[in-house]
């Protein structure tokens, strides 16, 4: 009788325990994800890119690019900017700051506010690297293919080598090997 009675208790404490009865206090503060990015990483002078700061909790944003400084507040935070004309490829800092409360500081008798920051770059070119437009119906520009001599010589070269294995199988089944019987 004992054994049943260790048997169904170690079954009711298997079920609390994968049902998350008995969960560690580390799941109530999930950890904190943020992220900074930009749409277009690499962006010609003159031209607006957008810079995106995303998180799991609210934070109070600040982005900084080419002493241009954007705040704004929430789980996401979005702000444009435009590059500036160069004269030779630019590398130029886009530095974000989040600061957020920390979840786990309503456990701690002082609430504090905790910080992040990243640095990602944003390379500037000079206008005049940039490929001019297409003219309006202007042709695509021959990019080495095989022309029509080649191509008709390659389909030639495939028919007379389908038809030459064509011939042969029927030949080797027309010739009765040894060993086969009929």
């Amino acid at each position: 009788m004992k054994k049943y009675v260790f048997a169904v208790l170690a079954a009711i404490a298997a079920l609390v325990v994968s049902l998350g009865g008995l969960t560690s206090s580390a799941q109530a503060y999930p950890d904190v994800r943020i992220d900074l990015g930009v749409n277009h990483p690499v962006v010609y002078g003159g031209e607006a890119f957008k810079a995106t700061g995303t998180s799991n909790v609210g934070c109070s944003w600040k982005l900084d690019w080419n002493d241009v400084v954007r705040q704004g507040s929430g789980a996401k935070y979005v702000a444009s900017y435009t590059a500036p004309t160069v004269n030779r490829i630019t590398k130029i800092p886009l530095s974000g700051v989040c600061t957020y409360a920390d979840p786990a500081a309503s456990a701690r008798t002082v609430a504090t506010a905790d910080t992040w920051d990243r640095t990602i770059t944003v390379t500037v070119l000079p206008r005049a690297s940039a490929a001019s437009p297409a003219s309006a119906g202007a042709d695509l520009p021959g990019t080495g293919g095989p022309n029509l001599v080649v191509l008709l010589s390659g389909l030639g070269l495939l028919l007379a080598g389908a038809t030459a294995v064509r011939v042969a199988r029927r030949r080797a089944d027309e010739v009765e090997l040894p060993g086969q019987t009929a």
